[in-house]
């Protein structure tokens, strides 16, 4: 039987911060957190204030403010990303699938449920880890996801 859970019940935030020496990532529609590098715009930010950027590990994923994009990217490398975006992990490790989740979080009914918890921002909409914790997901054991 499937389950049907909040997600603040599944994923937790993290702000891992200090790590000025990883690769700096940015988030892709079609490749998730990629190296900010290969996103082919020249995008400037200041070396000084990377100290201040969240590290993302693989396997976790990360609300960033193009909500019209789905707004959630996953990652499979590591690095850093900018401190205006929310880092999410597993509460429980071990509970849940990577690929599962990475499915049901670009999807388009997912991008369409979001609509109820983002709010209007210039270029998007913003989409914040409280309002998103209380959607909810029928999620099976992970042997089934």
């Amino acid at each position: 039987a499937w389950e049907l859970r909040r997600a603040d019940e599944i994923f937790k935030t993290i702000s891992d911060k200090g790590h000025p020496d990883l690769t700096v990532l940015s988030a892709s529609q079609e490749h998730g957190m990629i190296p900010r590098n290969d996103v082919g715009v020249d995008i400037k930010y200041d070396k000084k204030n990377t100290a201040n950027y969240k590290r993302v590990k693989p396997e976790q994923f990360v609300i960033h403010l193009r909500s019209f994009q789905g707004g959630f990217a996953w990652s499979e490398i590591e690095g850093i990303t900018s401190p205006a975006y929310t880092v999410l992990d597993y509460k429980e490790t071990g509970k849940y699938s990577f690929d599962f989740w990475k499915e049901v979080l670009t999807s388009p009914n997912f991008i369409k449920r979001l609509e109820s918890v983002t709010y209007g921002i210039r270029d998007g909409r913003s989409i914040s880890f409280s309002d998103f914790s209380t959607l909810k997901f029928s999620s099976p054991e992970i042997r089934e996801q």
